[in-house]
């Protein structure tokens, strides 16, 4: 039982780690923005609760996000799955409501607290991501590079100014497909592959700019993805339904409902 135990917390933090990184898989699969549920037209926001209840072909789950906005660039919140805290969390963001710095506390069944700190430098070409500790000095980072149409095309993986892991993409965007490689801290080649990326994700926008007809990114068949979205007063989305296309039927995946409460 005591080996179990250690098994599973050796596990709880490699998943920590992986989920505290990125890749460039991960960079490709978030282009279309959609689950930046914080972002609100309007910034006279004092604060937002979010439930997304996923319809999986085997279980049911919600997620639950409660953002406090407490000026225009600081967030706070908490994360609930199934109403079991998860997480809680802070956000700085800039004048483009990007996050440029997010503290995050992980918790566990098991008692396992995690803590990541991270502060974001962005620029057109680059994206880096320096990992802080307690004391507020940079323990790794990665760099990601892009190319002119915003695709990562390298990302380096940095510890005691030491590199721990290279991933490198060339696009072929007439055949939406990139090579992608990945290499260890020796520098040698541990995975080599042709994967699939439609740049052209984006099929169809509605009134408010708003997504509501996408190819998945990351899909070799570009299946289709469609949102439907009913809005307030002020022009916020306060409910979303995805549906995915399965064998010419629309499949309900997700539906997220916000509330906005407004400040006076």
């Amino acid at each position: 039982m005591k080996n179990l135990k250690l098994i599973l917390i050796i596990f709880f933090f490699n998943i920590l780690q992986v989920f505290s990184q990125t890749s460039i898989p991960s960079e490709l699969m978030n282009k279309p923005r959609t689950e930046e549920f914080y972002k609100v037209r309007d910034n006279n926001i004092e604060n937002l609760t979010v439930t997304e209840t996923n319809y999986l072909k085997d279980e049911t789950y919600t997620n639950k996000w409660i953002y406090n906005y407490y000026n225009d660039s600081i967030i706070n919140g908490k994360l609930f799955k199934d109403e079991e805290l998860k997480s809680i969390f802070e956000y700085i963001i800039n004048k483009d409501k990007k996050i440029i710095e997010s503290k995050v506390v992980f918790y566990h069944k098991l008692g396992i607290n995690e803590r990541l700190h991270i502060k974001y430098v962005l620029n057109d070409s680059l994206k880096t991501l320096n990992f802080l500790d307690d004391k507020l000095k940079i323990q790794s980072k990665m760099i990601v590079e892009m190319d002119s149409l915003k695709s990562p095309i390298k990302i380096t993986s940095i510890r005691n100014d030491e590199i721990e892991a290279k991933e490198t993409a060339e696009y072929n965007y007439k055949l939406n497909t990139y090579k992608y490689k990945v290499y260890n801290n020796y520098n040698k080649l541990v995975l080599d592959k042709i994967e699939y990326y439609n740049y052209d994700f984006i099929i169809e926008k509605n009134e408010f700019g708003d997504i509501v007809k996408m190819i998945w990114p990351l899909s070799q068949n570009k299946s289709i993805t469609t949102f439907e979205y009913k809005y307030d007063k002020k022009n916020n989305w306060v409910k979303r339904i995805k549906k995915i296309i399965i064998n010419n039927k629309e499949v309900t995946t997700t539906i997220v409902k916000r509330s906005i409460n407004y400040k006076n």
